[in-house]
């Protein structure tokens, strides 16, 4: 089991400041206290930051549901209430216990076995009461109170419901409906079973007309509502309660979470006044809810708000509507990948070996998070898969075992990272459209897609449309900005080691592995005159002359800027020996990708590039250059040369080349890109 360092990292703790200083409650303050939706792909830990929040504001009353679990149980939005005020109900040892007198007696009212017109009576009731004078909310809750004492029917719905009650010695309702309530209580030595409770429930709502539940449901929010304001209204409950209700919701984009959402900003709402509700939702997905004109229309295609910049050290979510602000869960940057790295390493001890680096810690965090690019769940699945390995074992040689083709972690990482119910076309055609340096490439053409269904290109369209699917967020990195052009640089490693694990042969025609993918992308790339792109496959095919050879003949036509990105552009296709045959020896790998150079003779120039190309493609990518290495493809790979044992050599080619350009923008351009190989790259 793979360790979650929930609430460890900057941003969760960003995430938590966040809501330490809404939970935080001043005496005479009624703050109007947002809904904040949470958002972020597969694998962004969601749930871990729920449940890290659940533990850390256990003394205060909180309450933590999984609406897509619930989902799937058959629930309704009128159990997962009920499931959230008993958890708000629980008795806390700082905290005065919360009392639900009108949302507890309505529940047992439509939860017992009474008549279903007297059931939809006591709803209108109820509901003509929370918005009547105090008088007439006091006459109804008398009246249900006395059919809970009297009920037969269901003593599950009454015993369980008590403790949402006041306390026996409070002159709420009749002094004998008091007596009758406390002895069904203690007649029942453990009282009600919350699950029977919200089974009786549901059994009642569960075969009734929708609009007749839903009507049901609406006056329930409400009655918890306003429950709620009255607790904290009071000039004793206003006193003696120092936070607000904290309430954690995971997967609000299920369609239980979707009803349930809309439920309870409509009750908030309708309200007009501040309750001492504080929600964070989480969602994999921008919840449909939220995209009706009530809850601010629809967005933009592609275009999610809740931007967080991954140099921000708080976390400040985008309002969308009033009572309603979005933030998203960004990905773990080096620094918190590194303490992870530290912890791991400290953890194995004598039972594994220290790196090879000067610097282990920040070597070992440098490789996952390069690897990785922070991903929380891809960071601590291969963290932990790397444990696993024998403790004599290298740590370079252990990166490359578990990321092996066929490996374990790499089916188990794109089962947690593609989407939910991606059937295996989708996948294979995800697998193929990794090769390419962006989604668009494959969009734009049939190349890839002979043997595929329209309902797979239906899918793969979808996937590519959406942020959260590609797993890219806004303010992720300046590379990638939101971008939905290329799957999230984990995610598309994986496909990629997918791709080399597929034979290359088969039937006559049809597009298999990982190099019949580049070459067809090639092809289709020369036919469209667009070179720079065949250059890239034709490199990741191992066609390193042909891809020289397109940068030796720009290098006159394009500016110093312009080369070096395109320099950039093609150290970043995918190595050609990602299948399996890295465990060479580096200078050998290196010596015989450009022993073509032997053959005969080669004009000076070219045989630099030749040089610089293989080396900068093997090698780990170097300390980020903004004016140069903004290519619009994130992928990397750093397994070529985890030791980054090739720097010296691409400053020297860098430095051949400077020499002869016989050109002062030229010659400044690559002295400064040389001058970034000039230490290893995480230091």
């Amino acid at each position: 089991m793979p360790q979650e360092w929930a609430g460890e990292s900057g941003r969760d703790r960003a995430v938590e400041r966040y809501v330490r200083e809404l939970l935080v409650r001043r005496p005479g303050s009624r703050p109007e206290l947002p809904a904040t939706l949470l958002l972020g792909p597969r694998g962004s830990g969601k749930t871990t930051v729920l449940r890290h929040l659940a533990d850390w504001g256990r003394r205060a009353p909180v309450a933590r549901l999984d609406l897509a679990a619930l989902g799937q149980e058959g629930r309704k939005p009128i159990d997962v209430l009920a499931a959230l005020v008993f958890q708000l109900n629980e008795r806390k040892k700082d905290f005065a216990r919360l009392r639900f007198p009108a949302f507890g007696l309505l529940t047992i009212a439509v939860a017992a076995r009474m008549d279903a017109a007297d059931r939809d009576a006591a709803v209108r009731q109820m509901e003509e009461a929370l918005v009547g004078p105090p008088s007439s909310r006091t006459e109804v809750i008398n009246q249900l109170a006395t059919y809970a004492a009297t009920v037969l029917g269901a003593p599950t719905a009454v015993t369980a419901a008590l403790p949402l009650l006041p306390e026996w010695r409070r002159h709420w309702v009749r002094r004998r409906v008091r007596w009758q309530l406390a002895r069904i209580g203690r007649r029942s030595r453990d009282g009600g079973s919350v699950d029977g409770f919200l089974i009786d429930l549901n059994q009642r709502y569960g075969d009734r007309e929708e609009a007749e539940r839903q009507r049901a449901e609406a006056v329930l929010f409400d009655a918890f509502l306003d429950d709620l304001r009255r607790a904290y209204g009071s000039r004793g409950g206003d006193k003696r309660r120092t936070t607000q209700c904290l309430v954690l919701l995971d997967n609000v984009d299920s369609p239980l979470g979707n009803d349930f959402l809309k439920a309870l900003l409509d009750a908030r709402r309708k309200g007009g006044a501040p309750d001492p509700l504080l929600v964070l939702a989480t969602a994999g997905s921008y919840p449909v809810a939220l995209e009706s004109f009530a809850f601010g229309g629809p967005r933009r295609p592609g275009v999610l708000p809740g931007r967080w910049p991954a140099d921000a050290e708080v976390f400040v979510p985008e309002r969308v509507v009033k009572g309603l602000v979005v933030g998203r869960l960004r990905d773990l940057v080096r620094h918190e990948v590194e303490q992870q790295a530290e912890e791991v390493l400290r953890s194995a001890g004598r039972r594994a070996s220290v790196p090879a680096a000067d610097n282990g810690v920040q070597w070992l965090g440098w490789v996952v998070h390069e690897l990785t690019r922070g991903h929380p769940a891809g960071t601590a699945l291969l963290l932990a898969a790397l444990l696993e390995r024998p403790a004599e074992t290298p740590w370079e040689e252990r990166l490359r075992h578990v990321l092996q083709p066929s490996s374990g972690l790499v089916d188990a990482l794109l089962e947690r990272l593609l989407p939910i119910g991606a059937s295996a076309e989708l996948t294979q055609a995800l697998a193929h459209a990794a090769a390419a340096a962006d989604l668009a490439q494959t969009q734009a053409g049939r190349v890839l897609w002979d043997e595929s269904s329209a309902r797979v290109q239906e899918e793969f369209n979808d996937f590519c449309a959406d942020v959260l699917r590609t797993m890219h967020l806004d303010g992720q990195d300046e590379e990638t900005d939101g971008r939905t052009e290329t799957p999230h640089p984990l995610l598309r490693l994986l496909l990629l080691r997918r791709l080399a694990a597929i034979p290359e042969d088969g039937p006559p025609g049809a597009v298999r592995g990982r190099r019949a993918v580049h070459h067809a992308l090639r092809e289709r790339a020369g036919a469209a005159g667009e070179h720079g792109i065949a250059a890239y496959h034709a490199l990741a095919g191992g066609d390193l002359a042909a891809a020289a050879a397109y940068l030796d003949e720009v290098f006159d036509r394009l500016t110093p800027e312009e080369w070096c990105a395109e320099l950039c552009r093609l150290r970043r296709a995918p190595l050609a020996e990602a299948g399996g045959t890295l465990d060479q020896p580096l200078w050998e790998r290196y010596e015989r990708l450009v022993e073509h150079l032997n053959d005969g003779a080669v004009e000076q120039r070219l045989r630099t590039i030749t040089r610089l190309l293989a080396a900068v493609w093997i090698g780990p990518e170097p300390p980020d250059d903004p004016h140069t290495d903004l290519v619009g493809d994130p992928y990397r790979d750093p397994l070529g040369d985890p030791g980054a044992e090739l720097y010296g050599e691409i400053q020297a080619r860098f430095h051949t080349l400077a020499v002869h350009a016989d050109s002062v923008p030229w010659t400044s351009a690559l002295l400064r890109k040389a001058k970034q190989y000039g230490k290893e790259p995480w230091l």
